[in-house]
């Protein structure tokens, strides 16, 4: 039985362990504490009840068990722990380095170019809009039969 306790007190700061009779059966409570748990049911107790016949039979297996579901508990808040910090991590530098990426010379002129493009269409049009005057102007006229000659 103390083989079983010594995991689990390994495992945490400290196990306290109540025992209390009520008529003929015994009931056993273990508790394992821990200041910073990673996860609350870290320190979730384990509480029997039985005849000392039965708790003698039983008990050290019931241990076991619940200190290796707990080491794997454990385990597994841990790496997900680990895992939260490489991600955010990775996240801040990603962060870090788009904010102290300067911005290219192509990004800077093609911010001129669109100023200088803003400008060409309005030309453009104005080039269309007097040449369909002087079309027009040259269709009311009529046509030069001396041209066809």
């Amino acid at each position: 039985m103390f083989t079983e306790l010594a995991a689990l007190v390994r495992a945490s700061e400290k196990v306290v362990v109540t025992l209390t009779m009520q008529g003929d059966l015994m009931s056993i409570v273990v508790v394992p504490v821990i200041k910073n748990a990673a996860d609350a049911a870290l320190t979730t107790p384990l509480a029997l009840s039985a005849t000392p016949a039965e708790l003698d039979e039983g008990f050290a297996q019931a241990l076991a068990g619940v200190t290796a579901a707990r080491q794997s508990l454990a385990e597994q808040a841990e790496a997900t722990k680990s895992l939260l910090e490489a991600a955010k991590s990775s996240q801040s530098s990603k962060a870090t380095k788009a904010l102290a990426k300067p911005a290219t010379p192509a990004e800077v002129s093609n911010s001129s170019d669109d100023e200088e493009d803003d400008s060409k269409p309005q030309e453009a049009a104005s080039a269309d809009a007097s040449t369909k005057v002087e079309g027009s102007a040259a269709a009311s006229r009529g046509t030069d039969l001396a041209s066809l000659l």
